[in-house]
């Protein structure tokens, strides 16, 4: 079940986009609904969430939750210090938003690391699988966290693979990575 959630995120990632139904976010999360919702309903997560709402309630909420945390954008620390400077920077004028930028750039003036490269891009990672799993805690366990903080290092062992001199393993760093966060987050529904 695990490899089928691997296999759902990396769909949540454009995985089948010339697909025209598989595209649409709404289908993508649909799917994901329907492997995490009957394990929650059926499993007892102990939690005091768990132990003061419905558990049809439970259920929804958790599944949300759990959702969104693995949908949450994590541009550009995804790439691992990769990312091209001026592609950033084009992003950035397009609208897109960096989340917790203000917070690494601090971090990085204490650390001494450059914004976007390799560290820079490691901390942001970190926030970005972290905290968006609090409420996912709440709901369904403490083990979140350490995933989240797993999902992070994943990702930066994966474009770590990619990087070295000699012959290349992954033809997508991200993919695997992304691959390996559906595994992880289904694994830590039990």
């Amino acid at each position: 079940m695990g490899i089928i959630s691997g296999l759902l995120r990396r769909i949540l990632g454009g995985f089948w986009s010339d697909v025209p139904v598989i595209k649409e976010r709404g289908v993508q999360w649909l799917l994901c609904a329907l492997l995490y919702a009957p394990v929650i309903y059926f499993r007892t997560y102990h939690t005091w969430v768990e132990n003061h709402l419905p558990n049809w309630l439970f259920t929804l909420l958790a599944t949300f939750f759990l959702i969104y945390a693995e949908t949450k954008g994590h541009f550009p620390g995804f790439k691992c210090g990769t990312e091209s400077r001026e592609y950033i920077d084009e992003e950035i004028a397009k609208g897109r938003k960096i989340p917790f930028k203000k917070i690494v750039d601090w971090w990085g003036t204490i650390r001494g690391y450059e914004e976007f490269d390799r560290e820079w891009c490691f901390w942001q990672l970190i926030l970005c699988k972290t905290v968006c799993l609090i409420p996912v805690v709440a709901f369904l366990g403490i083990q979140y966290i350490f995933i989240g903080l797993c999902v992070a290092f994943v990702y930066n062992a994966c474009y770590w693979v990619e990087l070295k001199p000699y012959k290349k393993l992954l033809t997508s760093p991200t993919n695997w990575g992304e691959f390996w966060q559906g595994c992880l987050y289904f694994q830590g529904l039990f």
